[in-house]
């Protein structure tokens, strides 16, 4: 991570609380209720009757030929919007796509049954007359279903929209896909495979169905949401540059910080959870050649199984022990809920903010305070139901 300095520029986020970072900062401050009734849902959700929701998107907004919306799920509409906003920059950027731009992507499994257990049944019934097992399959599976339930459409919209050719992955389905695809994103332009990696990730469409993973996962009763949130990494001495093949590479003369550093570790289970957050962030503060005392905000992962919660509470109680003046800690789960792969990926956004004007959010029980960033790096972590850990420290672009 020492040879270049990898710039993160172009946010695009879309939650409950608008369309940017800003609009999530503010709403943040303002403390305004950004959860909708989830009655447009196929069914209740457990424990509430408000979510974090948006709204879904027509093809005139996503910039595609309305066939696409057939061979899409929500969550795939999504990420093509946060990509969207996030490469509707300035007109300064120049061209975007080909061979040199890479996407990185965190994904949510698919939380919908292709079919309901009813046509199950029915089907089942029928399975001695082929003929009618052709007819019930006409009524009863939606056309283009087998596509629409692939997550790897997401990656297929992005790419073929914006002409995105280079190299690219995707991972999935638990929150720290989204960091794992900042990680990889940048090392891919530091080690000259891509020239700018297009880098987001998005959270499970809200479906009574994502109760069930989320109850097996051992879920604490936090409220879910949706969203997406992009960014571009690129080497911060090509802002000004050429692109080559795929043209000048982006966010030319925009903000940015620097990615300075990265950890990432494993705990299976309970019992060693806590270490492994522990190994990833000293991992990630050793790589930006500081600790502990040079973090100046934490912006911990959303966690939405107690395990996980108990661990990194517990990780950064050790991390940041010797400290003189400990780091706010700050999540922007009260404007957003729960964003899954997500939910990291608008915390990075959020920090890119911070450190752009200086400042950083605390609670403040239940209010939210501005307050001057006395250093200008971030942590930011995420934490994996089965125990992956990601950790990243972000770096203010004049550092």
């Amino acid at each position: 991570m020492a040879t270049y300095d990898v710039r993160l520029t172009a946010p695009g986020l879309y939650t409950a609380a608008g369309t940017d970072p800003d609009a999530l900062w503010e709403t943040l401050v303002a403390g305004k209720d950004t959860r909708r009734p989830t009655e447009a849902l196929a069914g209740p959700w457990p424990e509430g009757d408000t979510a974090f929701l948006v709204d879904d998107l027509d093809a005139a907004t996503l910039g595609v030929h309305r066939r696409v919306l057939r061979t899409s799920e929500k969550q795939a509409r999504m990420a093509l919007y946060g990509a969207r906003l996030a490469l509707a920059g300035p007109a300064e950027r120049g061209p975007v796509g080909g061979p040199g731009w890479g996407l990185y992507l965190g994904l949510p499994t698919v939380d919908e049954e292709l079919l309901r257990f009813g046509a199950l049944d029915r089907l089942h019934k029928a399975a001695g007359s082929p003929d009618e097992v052709a007819a019930l399959y006409g009524r009863e599976v939606p056309p283009f279903s087998g596509l629409s339930h692939l997550n790897s459409t997401a990656a297929a919209h992005i790419s073929a929209v914006f002409g995105l050719t280079g190299a690219m992955a995707a991972y999935s389905p638990f929150s720290d896909a989204g960091l794992t695809a900042l990680i990889d994103g940048a090392l891919s332009v530091v080690e000259g495979e891509n020239e700018a990696a297009l880098v987001g990730a998005v959270s499970p469409k809200v479906h009574p169905l994502l109760f069930a993973q989320y109850e097996e996962l051992g879920w604490n009763g936090a409220v879910p949401g949706e969203g997406a949130a992009f960014l571009v990494a690129e080497r911060a001495g090509d802002a000004a540059g050429s692109g080559g093949s795929g043209g000048s590479v982006a966010g030319a003369g925009a903000p940015g910080a620097r990615l300075a550093g990265y950890g990432r570790a494993f705990g299976a289970g309970a019992g060693d959870r806590t270490e492994a957050v522990v190994e990833a962030v000293h991992a990630a503060l050793e790589a930006a050649g500081t600790d502990a005392g040079g973090i100046g905000w934490v912006l911990p992962d959303a966690a939405w199984s107690a395990d996980a919660a108990r661990a990194q509470s517990a990780a950064l109680e050790r991390v940041f022990a010797g400290t003189a003046d400990r780091p706010a800690q700050f999540t922007g789960e009260r404007a957003t809920g729960v964003l899954g792969p997500a939910h990291p990926l608008a915390h990075t956004l959020l920090a890119l903010h911070g450190l752009a004007s200086g400042r950083r959010l605390a609670a403040d029980g239940d209010a939210v305070r501005e307050e001057a960033l006395p250093v200008p790096r971030a942590l930011v972590l995420a934490c994996g139901a089965r125990g992956q850990v990601c950790a990243v420290v972000l770096e203010g672009a004049g550092k």
